[in-house]
């Protein structure tokens, strides 16, 4: 009758356990933070520390491929047609078409 084509979703079911527990501990932990004298400064400068890392790496990625560009840029050149004229003297209108005109076609 019906082609149907079932798929499992137990890999996203447990996806979606990990995500929960993960939240869990996460509140968890935020909670032993703000409870314990200390712990909320540490956590933040190591945040920080991971932020700067992070950002500081995408710019040095984003340098070095800057840098590898410029050869690359220089090696490919340029091309064009050499027996075409781009002049703007033989551009023609284009010719405007309504919806009613698509739908009657």
């Amino acid at each position: 009758m019906n082609d149907m084509n079932r798929e499992k979703t137990w890999p996203s079911a447990i996806m979606f356990l990990l995500l929960a527990i993960g939240i869990i501990i996460l509140i968890a932990v935020g909670f032993y933070a703000l409870t314990q004298p200390g712990v909320l400064e540490a956590t933040v400068k190591l945040i920080l520390i991971v932020l700067v890392a992070i950002v500081a790496i995408a710019i040095i990625v984003y340098a070095v491929l800057a840098l590898l560009a410029i050869p690359m840029y220089a090696f490919k050149g340029t091309s064009y047609q050499t027996n075409a004229s781009y002049g703007l003297d033989k551009v023609e209108p284009v010719k405007e078409k309504g919806l009613e005109e698509d739908e009657e076609e």
